[in-house]
């Protein structure tokens, strides 16, 4: 099988290299050890492809998306952070936040479906799913989002991209995203894991965490390992789309933006940057697992929700110009 899938842009050898060596990578270690391999994944990758997936959606829509567009997403995504940190700090009971924080969701759905040229039905449709959910079941509209959220990479590439090589690179995000998943979510990888290992590291954590990240995909009670580790081997193929294959489609089909919202630095700098944030962030996770996560799950929602209105924009025509 020819690795590379027939994609032109440099390095494309090289990256699917890279991809094939995390999946196996993945699902070795969520078959082995679960709660630990998501801990440490977090810890390691999570900040990281936020910063990089800001910078994209920043590099790459910024310039494009409309003025008043722009300054409501901000709006929105500002009072959600807010809406996290009070939560964090339990101000704001989980009770309240979870359907606040769906709602303001929901309102940057509506906010992406009215500046859409075209589909404004599926804009409405996103939006008001978000807003039933916040209404009638927001743990499960959560979690749904959990899921669905690691996707989003098919979009970005999707609308960078077109033609035969989009079809190529969704054809393989596709394996990525669900032939993998679905094949850890069968069990089969654990079995082979604990014929030859045993399963004595299954329910080990690191860092204190326990088994809250469990919390992550799978209901309150739950303690499906098999569901929960296919969701922990999507968020990894998720990470490696982000932090490598979209600044390469990004350097490889626009020329540098005329306007961003960030004085961002070269990819260089700003790498080794992350980096060494990721040093830190590792060593917070390492000494008080709790903290790190509420701290981070600040900026998580904040690349998460953005997701929401730039998709739709996309789908919809709803940019100031549909390609760069």
């Amino acid at each position: 099988m020819n690795l590379s899938l027939g994609l032109s842009h440099p390095g494309a050898a090289g990256l699917a290299a890279i991809w094939v060596a995390v999946a196996a990578a993945s699902v070795a270690a969520v078959a082995i050890a679960p709660l630990a391999a998501f801990v440490l994944m977090i810890s390691a990758f999570g900040l990281p492809h936020v910063l990089y997936e800001l910078r994209y959606v920043d590099e790459r829509f910024s310039a494009r998306t409309p003025r008043v567009a722009l300054t409501v997403i901000g709006i929105l995504l500002g009072v959600i952070a807010l809406a996290r940190i009070g939560n964090g700090a339990q101000i704001i009971p989980s009770i309240y936040f979870v359907p606040l924080e769906l709602g303001l969701g929901a309102t940057l759905a509506f906010t992406g479906a009215f500046f859409m040229r075209e589909n404004r039905v599926l804009g409405a449709v996103v939006g008001i799913a978000f807003a039933l959910g916040a209404a009638f079941a927001p743990i499960a509209t959560f979690l749904i989002w959990a899921w669905i959220h690691n996707l989003t990479p098919m979009g970005f590439v999707a609308e960078i991209t077109e033609g035969e090589e989009r079809k190529r690179w969704l054809w393989l995000l596709s394996i990525a995203f669900f032939v993998l998943p679905a094949f850890v979510a069968t069990g089969v990888f654990h079995e082979a894991a604990s014929s030859a290992w045993g399963d004595a590291l299954q329910a080990v954590s690191v860092f204190g965490a326990d088994d809250r990240p469990l919390l992550s995909f799978l209901p309150a009670g739950s303690s499906d390992l098999h569901l929960f580790s296919a969701a922990v081997v999507a968020q990894s193929m998720h990470y490696v789309a982000v932090i490598v294959l979209l600044p390469r489609l990004l350097a490889t089909k626009q020329v540098a933006p005329s306007r961003t919202l960030v004085p961002w630095p070269s990819w260089r700098v700003f790498a080794g940057a992350v980096a060494a944030i990721a040093t830190v962030g590792f060593g917070i996770y390492a000494v008080s697992y709790s903290d790190a996560r509420a701290a981070y799950s600040v900026a998580a929602a904040i690349h998460a929700w953005v997701e929401v209105p730039i998709l739709l924009l996309a789908l919809g025509q709803g940019f100031t110009s549909s390609r760069r």
